[in-house]
């Protein structure tokens, strides 16, 4: 049975320019650094704008001692970042760490093999988000990152207004994929469009005149990460779900 295990309140009024490495985050505008200036860390962007490979250094040059690599970005807009990954530690002593960096500031993510998401990272307009593949040398197998289902949502619009007011509320019902939508006609609801995470429109709703109540049956629809974008006179109001 499907459940909602994610309801995260997000305003978003371009969604197709910040799903996953496209638009704004598209591969072009990422640069790839590193400590060393023998490193052979690599991105394979090749997936985008689904999935990005990062690979760590493993030169075996010589170098030693916190070395690591940035695959960075300046951001354009003030919001949040989420991102799925697989990090694979092939190095034999342990060495290698994956973490997230924003202006300088570093966080782990693992340093041991990992499957995970991190969710909802708040970046603002102007710094530098990064994924680090640190290594404690350059042999020995490097660390691989793989990034997909990256996210970028703006910080909250004045169509938050709808919302905070419970004007509008959208919940699961005791069925699996079954969602219920109560609205007030008094701030013009007029559609409900169902994305894919690589924004695509899987299902639409149009409002009914006079009503105040509808449901969105998406039981046909297989597991994973979806937008859920409402359009109203103030503008459009997205939600994240995950089915």
């Amino acid at each position: 049975m499907k459940k909602l295990y994610i309801f995260i309140f997000t305003m978003i009024f371009v969604f197709s320019a910040n799903a996953q490495f496209s638009g704004d985050y598209a591969p072009s505008n990422w640069s790839l650094t590193g400590v060393s200036a023998n490193s052979d860390a690599s991105v394979d962007a090749s997936g985008a704008p689904n999935t990005i490979i990062f690979n760590g250094n493993n030169s075996d040059f010589g170098d030693f001692d916190d070395l690591y690599d940035d695959y960075s970005i300046t951001v354009t807009t003030t919001g949040y970042l989420s991102f799925s990954y697989d990090w694979v530690n092939s190095d034999s002593d342990s060495y290698e760490e994956f973490y997230y960096v924003v202006n300088g500031v570093q966080t782990l993510i693992s340093n041991g093999t990992a499957t995970g998401n991190v969710n909802a990272i708040p970046v603002t307009a102007g710094e530098v988000f990064a994924f680090r593949i640190f290594t404690g040398d350059d042999c020995c197998g490097g660390g691989v990152a793989s990034i997909s289902s990256f996210m970028y949502d703006s910080t909250l619009s004045v169509a938050e207004d709808i919302l905070s007011s419970s004007e509008f509320n959208f919940y699961a019902t005791a069925v699996g994929g079954i969602y219920a939508i109560d609205y007030s006609q008094k701030n013009t609801f007029e559609a409900l469009n169902v994305f894919n995470a690589l924004g695509k429109l899987v299902k639409k709703i149009n409002f009914k005149d006079g009503s105040n109540r509808d449901v969105l049956d998406l039981t046909n629809l297989s597991s994973g990460l979806y937008i859920i974008s409402i359009e109203t006179s103030k503008g459009r109001i997205n939600k994240k779900i995950v089915i």
